[in-house]
């Protein structure tokens, strides 16, 4: 088995501090790269950037991590990009129990004060990471919220204190989820596939029996490179590949199986970039990767159920996927799959009348695709609109013309 990396290449000394400017969302401005600032309520300027710490994956280091003394007061970048606060008004996650499958969740800070069950030691930092992107409740000094803010938070922890675990470990995990009542169970475990029988496929059938909807990476880091990830794409199960700031594709090109094809990704969703609580305490981190993108996956599939508890996990998970943004073209498809998380055309998607017996077809509300800045969302829905009440007018005008000339 290849060895499990902790963390991305690069995102270290320096080069933390336009990761972290690319967390934050800026008013007018563009994504990642952007002149913007942290804003922390811990200092740091608009010229200097606050640097955040990593929450990794898997440490590299025997030491756990310790907490973030910086808390960042303004919206970051993925609200605005996924279009979340419209989203949450229609569902907030009430009544649905997300397990995430990993190193543990820690409690202490206030965001996730009360609403994890299972919490204890997360030495790693990743699974509270984690738990923070799918339900952080939101602060009045932070300006961190989750995606779906009244969900659960079942904290199943499957990793040792590096955050490794095998597909053993991993398989208990979901079954144990399950058990306890999951109804979406994101894996935060970094598993790469193998062969034999590993216990995933009797795990998954138990979630598909039990209607729990699994969201795992489609990949996860090794020494060489990314590779295909546990349990992998399939019934019951979308495999989640992660974009930037700018909504390319986190990787420039699909990675290979053990038989030498492309890893397939089910959906994809940001995974650059996001920023979230961990452990200690109330400062924030930052992250990144095919799991933090599952992570956001996961809360959108809370809200969903929330919405529509009548929605089983297959519904749940075919709605997801078919109101998701169309990658463009073949080169990003193989990287995204059936195209970018939309939550909001997610919740506002209405069944297509159909026959009886005939397989069920979503006509999707479709936003304009939720790339920073905003103003050009705004603007865009905005000259769509134009449009079609100038089509209307248009039309109007022949109808009464029509009629004039038939009088």
């Amino acid at each position: 088995m290849a060895s499990v990396l902790g963390g991305r290449p690069g995102l270290r000394s320096g080069a933390a501090a336009v990761l972290a400017a690319a967390v934050v969302a800026v008013s007018v401005g563009g994504p990642a790269g952007a002149s913007a600032d942290t804003g922390g309520s811990e200092g740091g300027g608009s010229d200097s950037p606050t640097a955040l710490p990593e929450a990794a994956m898997v440490a590299e280091g025997g030491e756990c991590l310790p907490p973030s003394e910086t808390v960042i007061d303004r919206e970051v970048w993925t609200e605005g990009a996924l279009g979340l606060p419209e989203a949450r008004g229609f569902a907030d996650g009430g009544g649905v129990t997300v397990a995430v499958v990993g190193s543990g969740v820690d409690d202490t800070a206030a965001a996730l004060d009360g609403a994890v069950d299972g919490a204890g030691e997360d030495c790693v930092g990743f699974g509270t990471f984690l738990a923070g992107i799918v339900a952080a409740r939101g602060q009045d000094d932070s300006g961190m919220v989750g995606v779906a803010p009244a969900a659960r938070v079942l904290a199943v922890g499957v990793t040792d204190d590096r955050g490794v675990a095998d597909a053993q470990d991993l398989a208990g995990g979901i079954e144990s989820a399950v058990g306890d009542g999951a109804d979406v169970v994101l894996v935060g475990a970094p598993v790469p596939a193998a062969g034999g029988d590993t216990g995933i496929g009797a795990a998954l059938r138990t979630a598909a029996d039990a209607d729990a909807l699994v969201v795992a990476p489609a990949t996860v880091p090794t020494d060489g490179g990314p590779v295909a990830a546990l349990p992998g794409p399939g019934p019951g199960v979308l495999a989640v590949a992660a974009t930037g700031p700018d909504g390319a594709p986190a990787e420039s090109e699909p990675a290979v199986d053990a038989d030498g094809e492309p890893v397939r990704a089910d959906l994809a969703a940001p995974g650059r970039a996001a920023m979230g609580v961990g452990p200690g305490g109330d400062g924030h981190f930052t992250s990144g990767g095919d799991a933090v993108a599952a992570a956001f996956v996961a809360g959108t599939a809370a809200l969903l159920r929330s919405h529509e508890p009548d929605l089983d996990a297959g519904a749940v998970a075919e709605r997801l996927t078919s109101t998701a943004y169309p990658a463009p073209g073949a080169a990003s498809e193989a990287l995204l799959g059936a195209g970018t998380l939309d939550p909001v055309a997610a919740l506002t998607a209405v069944p297509a009348p159909r026959e009886a017996g005939a397989a069920p077809e979503a006509a999707a509300f479709s936003p304009d695709p939720p790339t920073p800045p905003t103003v050009g969302r705004t603007l865009a829905v905005a000259g769509g609109s134009a449009l079609l009440i100038l089509v209307l007018a248009v039309g109007a005008a022949a109808v009464r013309h029509g009629r004039t000339r038939r009088t």
